[in-house]
């Protein structure tokens, strides 16, 4: 009858190490996969933020164009005015 036990208890060994190791790979690829959608998000989150950055540098080049558009006309107004 002991030969009996100690077979189930290995056997019963066996498939609790089975049994964790397939938690452990689970957990594994929930980690994994939740990380590759966090990078995933990250990357949107940069792509959409591409435009408005394009957007405002060039809002910043149009004041400085303006800027000294405007100081370029009042020589040019002066510089053909007699006097």
């Amino acid at each position: 009858m002991s030969a009996v036990l100690v077979v189930l208890a290995v056997g019963t060994g066996v498939v609790v190490i089975a049994v964790a190791a397939a938690v452990v790979l689970v957990v594994l690829i929930v980690a994994v996969s939740m990380r590759g959608r966090e990078k995933r998000a990250a990357e949107r989150r940069a792509e959409a933020r591409l435009p408005v950055d394009e957007g405002q540098g060039r809002v910043a080049q149009a004041e400085r164009d303006l800027d000294s558009g405007q100081g370029g006309g009042e020589e040019l107004d002066r510089g053909r005015r007699p006097g």
